[in-house]
């Protein structure tokens, strides 16, 4: 993505009358928009992510420390 040529795209010059003005700023916004949507699905995924890592941790940990009372108790095979 070529933030300049878009921005380019938009038209803007000194001379913009108050309807381009408030169309550029409109075509602005809902770009913007648009990328914090992106933004929070992103972020939605690593949350979702770091949140399965750390039950993958305290489970793994479970198992680690049933290993060990196994271990040192004989278990129950």
């Amino acid at each position: 993505m070529n933030t300049k040529k878009e921005l380019n795209n938009l038209s803007i010059r000194k001379t913009m009358n108050t309807v381009e003005i408030n169309k550029s700023i409109m075509e602005l916004n809902y770009r913007k928009e648009k990328l914090q949507n992106e933004v929070d699905d992103i972020q939605s995924q690593i949350y979702f992510l770091a949140n399965l890592r750390e039950s993958q941790r305290m489970t793994e940990d479970d198992n680690d420390e049933r290993s060990l009372f196994d271990q040192m108790f004989g278990g129950t095979d």
